[in-house]
Parts: C-alpha cells; sequence; structure tokens
C-alpha cells in the first residue's frame, strides 16, 4: 500500500474545453473537460467521493455546471474545522473511548495554495531553488497495473496486460530521463526509492530491470541508497527477483495482510499459507548475498478474522520466514473498494473497539519476539530494515515523483502527475514532464511535518517543535497536551511519550495537532 502521499490535496489550473455531461441520480450536473482533468489527476480510491461532494456543493449554490475553477475553490478554501474533530474524551477506558471515530486513513497535509502558473515549469523552478544539499531526498516510482484487484484496495489502476506495461515502461524510463537532468543541477542525492502501485512486481523481469538500471544511470543517489520494490509473492518468480537484486534493489515489501488461507481467498488472494512461505524464504534466500530486506504487511480487522487468525498470522511470519520487517496495518474502509460493495455478504467484521484490541495484541505479540519498533506500525527483526521511506513521507522529506499517477513534493511544494496511462506516455514522448498539478504547502508545514513524524515515533518534543517552527509553541500547545495527558494518550517520562492508546489513536493526535498549528500560524 502506497501511492504518492497527499496527492488529492493538489489541485491545478484548469485547461479550457466542451463541457462534458455527467448524469446523476438527482438530477443532471455538467462537469467541463478542465474540471474533469482535474478530478483525473487524484488518486481513484476518493475520485468519487470528491465528485459527490462537488455535486452535491454545486447543487446548493444553485449551479447547473462544475468548471475548474469551482473545483479548485474546493481545495484552496478547504478548511477542517476543529468542531469536526473533537478533542478526546476523558475516560478510564481511553483505547476505546478517547474518540468514537478515526479522523482519517493518515495525517496528510492540511492547507496550500493552488499553483496558477505552469505545474511542469513550477517543479522545474523547485528543483533549482533547491539549496539544502544536505538534506534528506527521495522518489516514488508509480506502477499502475494490477492482476487482480483485491477487495480492501483503493489504489488499483489498470489492469494488467503485457503490451500496454512494455509501452508504459519505456514512457517512465523517458519520465526518469526528463526528471534526472534537473536533479543533477541541484546537488542533491537520493537517499530513498520506491516502487509503488499497483502492483510492481506484475512487470516482467526485463522491465523491473530496466527500469531500476535506469533509476540509479539517471538519478543521483547514495551510495547506502533504500531501493524498494512493493508487490505481491504470486508470479514474482525468481528470474524477477534476481533481475531486481542485480540491478540494484535491495528492499522487498509483500502485502500478505494475512496467512489464513480461507481469509485471502475471501480477499481475493492467490496462494495459500504454505505457498506463501516457501515464496518468502526463497526470496529471502535469494536476497541475502545482497543483504537485501524482505518486509510484509499484516491487516487487522479483516472480514472473520478474530484475535486467534491474527496472533497466528504474525507467528507465523516471524517464526516461519525470514522476514527482516513486519508491518501491522489497521483495515481502513475506503469508498471506492470492492470491500465496501460486499459487505453484507462477507463475514462480520471487528468493530473499531475490537480493532483496538487486536491492536494490543499484535503490539504485545511483537514485543514478545523482540522486534524493534520502527514507527507506529513497522516492526524491524535486524538492521536491515530501515524503512526510510514510509518513515520519511510521514515527516514531508522531499520526494520526486516519477510515472502515471505519482504524487511528490520538492522544496515546499507539492506535486501530482497525470494519471491517465496514455495522457502520461505522451507527454514523455513530447518531452514534457508529465506533472499535472500543483500546490504550495501552507507556511506551518514544515513544523506540522515534524509534529506528524515525531508522532509516528510515538513522542512528543515542543523544544524540537519550537526550533523547527522558529517560535514558541509552549502557550498554545501545553493546554493541548495536557487534555490529551487527561486522556490516558500521553505520559511524561524524560520527555512526553504516547500511551498504547495514544498510539491506537495516532492519527487523531496527528490530526489535532496539525489543526492547533494551523492556527497558530493564522
Amino acid at each position: 500500500m502506497t501511492g504518492g502521499s497527499s496527492a488529492c490535496a493538489i489541485w491545478s489550473s484548469g485547461l479550457s474545453g466542451k463541457n462534458v455531461r455527467r448524469n446523476r441520480r438527482k438530477k443532471v450536473m455538467f462537469w467541463t473537460e478542465d474540471a474533469e482533468e482535474l478530478l483525473g489527476a487524484v488518486p481513484a480510491f476518493v475520485r468519487e467521493r470528491i465528485r459527490e461532494k462537488a455535486e452535491v456543493r454545486a447543487r446548493g449554490e444553485q449551479r447547473t455546471q462544475i468548471d475548474a475553477a469551482f473545483v479548485q475553490s474546493m481545495q484552496t478554501g478547504s478548511r477542517h474545522p476543529v468542531e469536526k474533530f473533537p478533542a478526546p474524551c476523558i475516560s478510564v477506558d481511553p483505547i476505546h473511548d478517547a474518540f468514537d471515530r478515526k479522523y482519517g486513513v493518515h495525517a496528510g497535509m492540511s492547507g496550500g495554495a493552488a499553483v496558477t502558473g505552469n505545474p511542469v515549469e513550477h517543479f522545474f523552478q523547485c528543483l533549482e531553488d533547491s539549496v539544502d544539499s544536505e538534506a534528506p531526498a527521495m522518489a516514488y516510482l508509480h506502477v499502475p497495473f494490477c492482476c487482480t484487484r483485491c477487495l480492501f484496495c483503493g489504489f488499483y489502476a489498470e489492469t494488467t496486460e503485457p503490451t500496454a506495461i512494455a509501452g508504459y515502461t519505456d514512457a517512465v524510463v523517458r519520465d526518469i530521463e526528463l526528471t534526472g537532468a534537473g536533479l543533477r543541477n541541484t546537488g542533491r542525492k537520493l537517499s530513498a526509492v520506491y516502487f509503488g502501485g499497483g502492483t510492481p512486481t506484475d512487470l516482467q523481469a526485463s522491465e523491473l530491470e530496466k527500469l531500476i538500471r535506469t533509476i540509479r544511470r539517471e538519478l543521483p543517489l547514495t551510495t547506502d541508497c533504500e531501493i524498494t520494490v512493493e508487490g505481491r509473492l504470486y508470479d514474482f518468480t525468481d528470474e524477477k527477483v534476481a533481475a531486481a537484486l542485480d540491478a540494484g534493489a535491495n528492499r522487498f515489501s509483500f502485502g500478505v495482510q494475512s496467512f489464513d488461507t480461507g481469509i485471502r481467498r475471501m480477499m481475493g488472494r492467490v496462494l495459500g499459507r504454505e505457498e506463501l512461505i516457501e515464496r518468502l524464504n526463497r526470496i529471502v534466500e535469494l536476497g541475502d548475498p545482497y543483504h537485501a530486506a524482505v518486509v510484509i504487511d499484516l491487516i487487522y480487522g479483516l472480514p472473520g478474522q478474530r484475535e486467534a487468525e491474527w496472533i497466528d498470522s504474525i507467528d507465523c511470519g516471524v517464526n516461519e520466514t525470514g522476514i527482516h520487517g513486519l508491518d501491522l496495518y489497521q483495515i481502513n474502509l475506503l469508498p471506492a473498494t470492492p470491500l465496501m460493495k460486499k459487505l453484507n455478504a462477507l463475514p462480520s467484521m471487528a468493530t473499531l473497539k475490537q480493532q483496538a484490541d487486536l491492536f494490543l495484541a499484535g503490539r504485545s505479540r511483537m514485543l514478545e519476539h523482540g522486534f524493534d519498533r520502527l514507527t507506529i506500525a513497522h516492526w524491524g527483526r535486524d538492521a536491515r530494515e530501515r524503512n526510510r521511506y514510509n518513515l520519511w513521507n510521514k515527516l514531508n522529506v522531499d520526494c520526486i515523483p516519477l510515472g502515471a499517477g505519482a504524487g511528490g513534493r520538492w522544496n515546499g511544494s507539492r506535486f501530482f502527475q497525470q494519471s491517465d496511462v496514455h495522457r502520461f506516455s505522451t507527454s514523455v514522448t513530447e518531452g514534457l514532464k508529465p506533472v499535472i498539478s500543483a500546490s504550495k504547502d501552507p507556511a506551518c508545514a514544515s513544523v506540522m511535518a515534524s509534529a506528524t513524524g515525531q508522532i509516528e515515533q510515538r513522542r512528543i518534543d515542543v523544544r524540537e517543535l519550537e526550533k523547527v517552527a522558529g517560535m514558541s509553541l509552549r502557550e498554545t500547545l501545553f493546554p493541548l497536551l495536557d487534555t490529551w495527558k487527561k486522556a490516558g494518550l500521553i505520559e511524561d517520562q524524560d520527555d512526553i511519550r504516547l500511551t498504547p492508546a495514544g498510539e491506537f489513536w495516532s492519527v487523531n493526535l496527528q490530526k489535532l495537532i496539525g489543526l492547533k498549528l494551523m492556527e497558530i500560524a493564522g
């Protein structure tokens, strides 16, 4: 699970065009072509939700059509009122009662203003203006193809088709080349590159090798750069693994979700438990000479999953495979996923309070197994698992977007690339970086990212935040933190640490402190 983060917070100025008719149940609503272009730039899993919200607002304003200016106004004028995100309740059982809901899948970055000029020119200007050559940086490369769609996935875009993938691979090579020339002039080097999707492992061995070698040839990388290939174990053959390793990949991240064969089949996964174990151990074996890390994701809260199945999956990953890292994620019900449409036909899912219990059980089990806590969700068996990209993404580290639908950020601005594969390919063929939208971060972006990153690492250091902000924050933040302490979400040790309840509700804490910092910044 990945994707260029915060992409749904980015809009651009539109292109003029003819009206495109959109038929809805309530009333016909017209979308101009440039408005449709902007909507197409956001990730698929939120696209229909944004469309519905736009049409509800447009009808409320007695509009008969939606144009680019209206879409942009929804983004640039959007704020999250504090009353929409209440403070935690004071309770003797904070992990169950502090909040009645999660405030999002992840905290994201609020605010910012759309760039009204050419987004491509703005991207290269941001590269040119980048002066801190010592600051960490990374890249995200999107592969929007999957051979099957899992019920819970909100990132699926295109069905895997060999001819289409071959053409797309060549287009991404050109995108990398177009980007490399501008990046090399900055003096910056990338310390992490992440191949996400979609399913990058659906690429052929030669295509994986071509993309990784192009990255290493065209982009300036540090000598210890973490190069991750995300994907699924099904059809990730020895040939593909060897090609990726020989080209320079040194980390593999697989979405296992569960080792329970019955749950996996229900979720649309192909391999059973024994096949998973065998394949994981084989990839660990192939990667050992390269000192490559193998990491898997497990999800709690799946339909029909109870604590026994959850703990068994954790134990299986730790005890029966040689993986180097394990990530424990809570299920997220995204509106556009097949899971939402099939809920009534599936076994019951855990309630939010039951998911809290599963979180605690998983946390305790990982501590018993002796894994290092890298962030709230990420655990490492040994030093091979560095988890750079995932943590740095929370910290707002500069990130180059590559591929159709990729999102990124650089030097205080955020970018999103054309998500339509054909238009993406046309753009790079014409020698144009396919950036379709850009926005400038709010003034408080750096301190917000620092706060989000601290909470992700289960701590809060106000003095550190004050250094980033360049101003005193104690008078404003201490009352907020005092409420959290009374609610049992944080505790004072040598510094402020999240309690287990605070860890479970971390996305809410990130949202609340972000809103407070935006309030301070005005």
